[in-house]
Order: structure tokens, then sequence, then C-alpha cells
């Protein structure tokens, strides 16, 4: 069996209304909190490297408020010792601004989506924006940076991109899911097979513990919240009741629920350690 490292970076924190991430009216009236967006590193036991999302070079709210400890994911992952040159898979988890970005950094990864993910979006900025980039003023584009699509279709016309089709493996023991018209049309989670058990990496499928523990979803979405709920039993399935083996997209509670340090400004954790691999905890 191979075995699987698995990492996750806040590239850089904001900070939202509760209500925005662990729903309404439930978490209302509960002020703001710090929030994590994360990239997540795998790397198997025999060596190969998977980047999960890619942040982005340069992010606007949509809340106008500037982005605090923001460093790129190609420079984060040259302070903890990886080559950006050296990922050769990449998930993009949807196409949401803080997932999709940065794609150009990454000139040797083959890149999986879902089929459903693009085509809707392109549909979309057809509709409602004729192909040109939106502000965050518009709700359809207010997690969306348009031009994100370039660099993804540079990569197409390079034959990088593999767009699915549903549930696919794209790699031993990594397994990507469709969570269709959830967080976005064609949103995808992980479950990441590991020695300790399966991990559910939700992307922002959930956002955080809570949505899971009450089955309630966040106030913020682009999709369907029943379908969003359905997949949190399917990731709690997974994780296990006690939700150790998961990790939500935006949650300040991942770096006191797993081991977490900070390196040179930058906050992570230290999901799950393959027999042999070093920690990046003690180095």
């Amino acid at each position: 069996m191979i075995d699987w490292s698995i990492w996750s970076f806040s590239y850089a924190t904001g900070k939202l209304p509760k209500d925005f991430l662990s729903g309404s009216p439930v978490s209302s009236n509960q002020g703001t909190q710090p929030v994590p967006m994360i990239v997540t590193l795998l790397k198997s036991s025999d060596g190969e490297l998977i980047l999960v999302d890619t942040g982005f070079a340069a992010g606007e709210s949509m809340t106008g408020r500037k982005f605090d400890d923001f460093c790129r994911s190609d420079e984060l992952l040259r302070k903890f010792g990886v080559d950006p040159a050296q990922i050769g898979k990449l998930v993009l988890t949807h196409m949401h601004f803080d997932h999709a970005g940065n794609l150009d950094a990454f000139p040797n990864a083959r890149i999986y989506l879902q089929r459903y993910e693009y085509e809707s979006w392109k549909t979309a900025i057809e509709e409602f924006g004729g192909g040109t980039a939106q502000g965050k003023d518009h709700w359809a584009f207010s997690s969306l940076n348009v031009p994100d699509f370039d660099a993804l279709e540079r990569a197409m016309a390079q034959g990088r991109v593999e767009l699915l089709d549903g549930d696919r493996e794209v790699a031993p023991g990594v397994t990507c899911r469709l969570a269709k018209d959830s967080h976005t049309f064609g949103s995808q989670w992980l479950e990441v097979q590991t020695r300790v058990g399966p991990y559910a990496l939700a992307g922002d499928v959930c956002y955080t513990f809570q949505n899971v523990e009450r089955m309630w979803p966040p106030g913020y979405t682009q999709g369907n919240t029943f379908n969003m709920i359905r997949e949190f039993k399917k990731m709690k399935a997974v994780a296990g009741d006690d939700l150790k083996r998961l990790v939500p997209g935006h949650d300040i509670e991942l770096f006191t629920r797993y081991p977490s340090g900070r390196r040179d400004g930058t906050a992570f954790i230290e999901v799950a350690l393959a027999e042999g691999h070093a920690s990046l905890i003690s180095t």
C-alpha cells in the first residue's frame, strides 16, 4: 500500500462573519473570526507530489479587506524545500479565486478539474459577464477571478488538463469525489488513504468542522445546500464520527485540532505523516 503524508498551509488569512462560515442563524451575531486560506501538499511514500489548490497570485477580497500573511503558493512551497517544478499533479477543488489562481507557477503539473465545474462557469461568464472580467460587486463573480480561466486554458492547450466526469482515482489512494451542485457547480473533495485510515480533504464543500458536526451549511454558497449536507454525510463516513480525519476548507480550528507549526510567517498543519517521512514541525 502506498502511504501519503498530508500538510495544509495557510497562504493568507482573511476575516469573515462567523455565520458566513458556519451558517445562519445558528452562528449569526457572533462577530468575525480569522479565516485561513489553504493549499494542501500530498507526498506519497514513493515520493510523488500532489498539490491540492493553488491559492491566488494577487487576491481581492469580496469585502475589500486586505488579506494578512499572504505568501504565493509557489513561494510558500520553496520555504518548505519543495520546488514548484516538481509538482507533477495539481487538483483544483473548484474555480473560486482563492483556490485556482497562480496556475502558471506550476508549469509541469497535470491539472485535474471536474468538467462540470469548468463548463458551467464558462456558461455563467458568457451569460452574466460576456467573457470579460467582473468585479466582486456582482454576486456571480464574487468569488471568481475570470482571468484565471485564461491560465487554465493555456494549460489545456499544452495538454496538461484532465477534465473529470465524476469520481476518479488520480493516484494510488487519492480519489477525487464530485460534489455536484454543492458549493459550486462541480466542486470536488478528496479521499486520501493513509496507514491510519482515510482522510477527507473537503475543499470548500465544507468550510468548518461545525458544518459537519451540526449538518448545517455555511451562510455563503453558490450551489444547493441540500447537496452540501449530502456531501457532509459522505465526508463523515470517511473521516469518522469524531471527524479526526477531516480537513475543512477554511476553519481556524485546524490549527488546534492538528499538530501545527509556523515557518517564516506561514502557519501550517501536519495532517498525516507517512512512515519514513520527516516531520515539518520538527525541522
